[in-house]
């Protein structure tokens, strides 16, 4: 029985410290050719409850983006709903819905971005890769 007992913790505390978090972030840096910053960095996290945040920082140059976390990010969350085989990323800021819209497509590796093109096709506008 002691040993029984023994065994029931050392298992539970073992599966607690490997188990795995469903939530996916997503991470994409680079130039953003604005007057103030030079490089943007974005995270995105999708949670298993179907909806995102979004974070996003600037930094001044391309050297500073490693240490993008010491800074403070702009953070917006948001909803997702699922369009055919694209999901729909729709933007909340301040609890209030936004005209921001966003068509994506994602799997364990990355998170893509589209835009509409003619004949109501899509073309890629951003890639994210997952961390």
């Amino acid at each position: 029985m002691k040993y029984t007992f023994l065994i029931l913790i050392f298992t539970s505390i073992t599966l607690n410290i490997f188990g795995q978090d469903s939530d996916r972030t997503y991470l994409r840096h680079g130039h953003n050719y604005s007057t103030t910053y030079s490089y943007g960095i974005t995270e995105i996290t999708i949670h298993s409850d179907s909806t995102f945040t979004w974070k996003s920082w600037s930094v001044y140059n391309k050297k500073d983006w490693k240490t993008y976390k010491e800074y403070m990010p702009e953070i917006s969350n948001g909803k997702i709903t699922r369009n055919g085989e694209y999901y729909i990323l729709t933007e909340y800021r301040n609890g209030n819905k936004t005209d921001f819209n966003w068509t994506v497509k994602f799997n364990d590796k990355r998170l893509n971005f589209y835009y509409p093109i003619k004949n109501e096709k899509l073309r890629i506008s951003a890639k994210y890769k997952r961390i």
